[in-house]
Formats: structure tokens, sequence, C-alpha cells
């Protein structure tokens, strides 16, 4: 295994192992982290951040079902 830079990624950027994902004990959210991908084209990257905070805003701020009323 060589330790010098392959052309996919740049000198100072360490690939990440699944293993190091982090793991926020709510589902949704660690899989939207877990296929959060900046790929090399910038013009998608956009799309991948709002997609992960569209999860964590659900998350964090469900959509909250009016009371019932009591009879």
């Amino acid at each position: 295994m060589s330790t010098e830079p392959s052309q996919d990624q740049p000198a100072d950027v360490e690939p990440v192992a699944d293993a190091s994902l982090p793991v926020t004990g709510h589902p949704a959210i660690d899989a939207a982290l877990a296929e959060f991908t900046l790929g090399e084209d910038v013009h998608t990257h956009h799309d991948e951040i709002a997609s992960a905070l569209d999860v964590v805003q659900q998350a964090l701020n469900p959509t909250q079902h009016p009371r019932l009323p009591r009879p």
C-alpha cells in the first residue's frame, strides 16, 4: 500500500472508513450521513448537502400533530 496521494484525492485529505461514520442514534440521520458523499462535480454538492440537511431538519423538528379535542 502506498502512502502517496492517489489521483482521486488531494494530498491533505485522508480517506474516511465507513466504521468512522458518526452514529447519532437517530436512524434517519445516520442513514443520511452514510449516503452523504461529495463527488468531484461541485455542482452536485448543493443537492447532497441540502438532502442531508432536510433529513436532520425533519428529525430535529418533526411535524407536530394538533392535539385531539378531549370528549
